[in-house]
C-alpha cells in the first residue's frame, strides 16, 4: 500500500512538472535579456530584467485588450448565470412535456461543434451590426454557455426539496421572490463551477474574437497577444511578458475561486 502511494505521488510529481514547464519557460523568458537567453536558453539568468514588462505595456495596448476582456467576460458570465438559473428552475420544477422538450432541446445545442456554425454566426453578426462589438460577441458566448449552465443548474435545483418553496409560499412569497430570496442563496456552489468554468473558456477563447473583433480597439487579451507575437516574433522576451501578464488575472481568478468549486464538489457529493 506505501509503495502504491509512493508510485502515485511520483506519477502526479512528474505530470505536474510536464504542466507547470511551460509556465516556467514563458516566465523565464520574460525576464531575461535578449543576450542571457541567446547564451542559455533555460538557465535561470544572474539578473532580473523586467524592463520587457514595461515595454510590453507601453507598445501592446494591455490595457485595451484587458478592459475588453473584462467587460466581454464578466458581462457573458452574469448573462449565462441569469438565464441558466431561471431556466433550470423552471425545467426543475414543472415535470411538463413542454418543459422538458425545452431541456432536450438545450442538451442539443451542446452536441454542434462550433465550427459547423462558424460561418452563420460570422453572417448574421454582419447582417446585424454585431462585428466589432462588445454585444455581439456577448450574446454569442451567452448563448453557447446557456447550454452547459441548464444541465447544471437543472440537476442541482432537482435535489432540493420543494418543502423550502412551499413555506415560503405560506409565508406570501411570490415565484420570483422564492427564486430570488430562496433559490438563489442556495446555488452558490453550483454558480461557482458555472461561472469559473465559463469565464476561463471565454477569457482564453482566440477563435471567436478574431471573427467578430477586428477592429484595434475591441481585441481581447488572446486576440492582441496573437498580434503582437507576430510583430515581435524576433523579440521572444518581450513577446513572452505579454504572455505573462495576459495570464496573471485568470490564474488570480482561477486561486480565488478555487474554493468555491471545491465547495461545489462537496455539496454535490453529499446532497441527496
Amino acid at each position: 500500500m506505501k509503495k502504491t502511494r509512493i508510485a502515485v505521488f511520483v506519477l502526479i510529481l512528474v505530470l505536474a512538472l510536464i504542466f507547470l514547464f511551460p509556465l516556467y519557460i514563458a516566465v523565464l523568458m520574460s525576464v531575461k535579456t535578449a543576450k542571457q537567453t541567446f547564451d542559455s536558453f533555460y538557465a535561470l539568468p544572474s539578473s532580473l530584467d523586467f524592463s520587457n514588462y514595461l515595454h510590453a505595456w507601453q507598445t501592446s495596448k494591455f490595457p485595451v485588450a484587458i478592459s475588453n476582456s473584462l467587460i466581454i467576460t464578466g458581462l457573458s458570465v452574469v448573462l449565462i448565470v441569469l438565464v441558466s438559473a431561471l431556466a433550470g428552475y423552471s425545467i426543475a420544477r414543472r415535470n411538463k412535456p413542454f418543459y422538458n422538450i425545452i431541456f432536450l432541446l438545450f442538451l442539443s445545442g451542446m452536441m454542434i461543434p462550433f465550427q459547423v456554425t462558424m460561418l452563420p454566426l460570422y453572417k448574421l453578426g454582419k447582417t446585424l451590426h454585431m462585428l466589432n462589438t462588445h454585444w455581439g460577441i456577448i450574446l454569442i458566448y451567452g448563448g453557447f454557455g446557456i447550454q452547459m449552465g441548464v444541465l447544471f443548474y437543472t440537476a442541482f435545483i432537482k435535489q432540493i426539496s420543494r418543502e423550502i418553496e412551499e413555506a415560503a409560499t405560506i409565508d406570501g412569497c411570490s415565484t420570483p421572490g422564492i427564486f430570488f430570496r430562496v433559490i438563489l442563496p442556495l446555488l452558490k456552489p453550483v454558480t461557482a463551477t458555472v461561472v469559473v468554468l465559463n469565464a476561463l473558456y471565454i477569457w482564453n477563447d482566440f477563435l471567436l474574437p478574431l471573427l467578430y473583433l477586428q477592429d484595434n480597439q475591441y481585441r481581447t487579451i488572446p486576440l492582441q497577444q496573437y498580434f503582437f507575437f507576430g510583430q515581435y516574433s524576433s523579440d521572444l522576451n518581450l513577446a513572452f511578458a505579454y504572455a505573462v501578464m495576459g495570464m496573471i488575472p485568470v490564474i488570480v481568478f482561477f486561486l480565488l475561486m478555487q474554493k468555491f468549486i471545491i465547495k461545489g464538489i462537496a455539496a454535490g457529493a453529499v446532497k441527496g
